[in-house]
């Protein structure tokens, strides 16, 4: 490998390498193994490869569900303005979001649903980004070795935050699902000891498991729609203040979940050894 494109590949997983340790260093409470970490960046790596098949395949059943829609004017095919951006927002909700947010989802339940090391609100986050930063770095590397330093910078400020905004929901919902599961096992111990006598109807952590996979599919699928579509200036404009919101959404996110992580570990440990103590009174 010549000097310059082992300069090129360093650029291209800088960003990504950046925006982990940003993340990494936002951890207040309990610092995350090096190893799992590493092992989920790796994994959202490696799961670039079934991702790029799974998109092709996608896009296959796509071209041929729309063929006969298709307009050859010059020997060019076209479609209608309507079949266009139905065809857009499928391919990109469906043929590109779904399926690479969903493999992140797959590898990160799989991996730390069950971790003894998630034992903290912004754990979730830490994985979360990690594995979708490990998919941003492999794929960012394909797309600057084809594309070069131009690429490299371009990508460095919009798809690589692009797929740590992404994580930050994914990572965010995921995690209020792991703590409303565990208020849910607490409670049913609590009522098991007699210290409470009736259930909650708010403790309902399905949903939430679910919002972790829709919310950045439909995210990572405006993005993609917005840059993919041909919609001119209008498209360029909404692009770009989607990707400000999102850029001070999910910061200040980050900085205030790290700030209350330590918090909330507290509030909870009071709330045991108070209803800890209640409960010896009685």
């Amino acid at each position: 490998m010549t000097l310059p494109n082992l300069i090129l590949i360093l650029a291209a997983l800088l960003p990504a390498i950046a925006l982990c340790v940003y993340i990494y260093r936002k951890d207040r409470v309990e610092k995350e193994p090096i190893g799992l970490l590493l092992m989920l960046f790796g994994l959202g790596a490696v799961i670039c490869f079934p991702a790029a098949w799974l998109e092709s395949l996608m896009d296959t059943t796509l071209k041929s569900a729309f063929s006969s829609m298709v307009i050859v004017v010059d020997d060019v095919s076209y479609l209608d303005t309507v079949p266009y951006h139905i065809y857009q927002i499928l391919n990109c909700v469906f043929g590109i979001a779904l399926v690479e947010e969903g493999l992140k989802w797959v590898v990160l339940l799989i991996a730390t649903r069950t971790n003894k090391n998630f034992n903290s609100f912004f754990d979730g986050m830490i994985y979360s980004v990690f594995v979708s930063l490990g998919f941003a770095a492999l794929e960012n590397v394909f797309y600057v070795m084809d594309y070069g330093w131009s690429t490299a910078v371009t990508r460095a400020f919009t798809a690589i935050p692009g797929h740590m905004f992404d994580a930050v929901f994914m990572g965010y919902f995921y995690s209020l699902w792991w703590a409303m599961k565990n208020a849910k096992l607490l409670e049913n111990k609590m009522i098991a000891d007699g210290v409470i006598h009736q259930r909650s109807r708010t403790l309902t952590s399905g949903s939430k498991l679910a919002l972790s996979l829709i919310v950045p599919v439909l995210l990572h699928g405006l993005y993609d729609y917005l840059v993919l579509s041909e919609g001119g200036t209008l498209f360029t404009v909404l692009f770009y203040a989607l990707l400000l919101v999102l850029y001070i959404h999910c910061f200040r996110k980050v900085n205030q979940l790290s700030k209350i992580d330590a918090g909330l570990l507290e509030a909870a440990s009071a709330f045991l050894y108070r209803n800890n103590a209640e409960f010896r009174r009685v």
